[in-house]
């Protein structure tokens, strides 16, 4: 690592680590210079990803935990401090999915989903607010979706989840500007992760969003790690409260193409 890495000497916290968007996450913060602890349920995947970061050169911690238990999201916090003397960066990327249609989703689904998505992302965010209070550079990147701005059939749960978390960034935006905390979120499109090739083989018309965005082919997760490194360092210092969306043009579109197409 090199001492003008764009994230060079940084501490960041990334949720949901073990695989898909989150792990490209934390890969590219660590080519970067941070160190970073990593996050997931699933303590295998973790190790993986922490282990290949540290053959790489860079340093990884991992703390297993369920996003969906607020004692475990303020463990976490309490861990990565004292493994990494402080906190600079987090990252809230661990998701809850649900793929049904609103009348047949449970109350206990629909919980679960913001249980994880909203609840789980506040419990984090305010368990790190006194590391990040103060601190030259403090920055928080809320991992949301496209999803959470307009409604898309079998999406009601996480979509509402996610509109959730595009008002919480703007408003912690406003709330911890004054301490100097810039709070941002990514709203990604449709992205070729292990949690997206499954919910193809269930539902196929999704392989129709390869090519419904005016940049054709899938978004992959180092597209939405690059902008998240951006919006983490200090080239981005004077950008707070911004919902970057990544999708390749998809919201562009008037209609959603899986509604509108046979």
């Amino acid at each position: 690592m090199t001492s003008n890495a764009a994230l060079a000497g940084r501490r960041a916290i990334i949720t949901g680590a073990g695989k898909g968007i989150g792990e490209a996450i934390a890969r590219q913060f660590a080519t970067e210079g941070a160190e970073v602890v990593l996050v997931a349920r699933t303590a295998g995947d973790l190790e993986r990803v922490a282990s290949e970061i540290r053959v790489a050169g860079g340093v990884a911690h991992c703390v297993p935990a369920d996003m969906g238990d607020a004692t475990q999201v303020e463990a976490v916090v309490d861990k990565a401090a004292a493994v990494m003397r402080g906190i600079d960066i987090v990252v809230s990327n661990a998701a809850a999915v649900s793929n049904t249609v609103v009348m047949e989703t449970s109350l206990e689904d629909w919980s679960h989903v913001h249980q994880v998505n909203v609840v789980g992302t506040l419990a984090l965010l305010k368990s790190a607010f006194s590391h990040l209070s103060g601190r030259v550079g403090s920055s928080v990147l809320i991992v949301s979706s496209i999803q959470g701005l307009s409604g898309t059939p079998t999406t009601g749960a996480y979509g509402a989840s996610k509109a959730a978390l595009n008002h919480m960034t703007r408003t912690l935006a406003v709330e911890w500007g004054p301490v100097g905390i810039r709070v941002n979120a990514i709203l990604p499109g449709p992205v070729l992760t292990p949690q997206m090739e499954k919910s193809i083989a269930r539902f196929p018309i999704i392989k129709r969003y390869e090519n419904c965005a005016p940049l054709k082919g899938w978004s992959l997760p180092d597209d939405i790690a690059a902008p998240a490194v951006f919006l983490s360092s200090a080239a981005a210092k004077r950008i707070t409260g911004h919902l970057l969306v990544v999708d390749g043009g998809l919201v562009a579109h008037n209609q959603d193409c899986l509604v509108c197409q046979d």
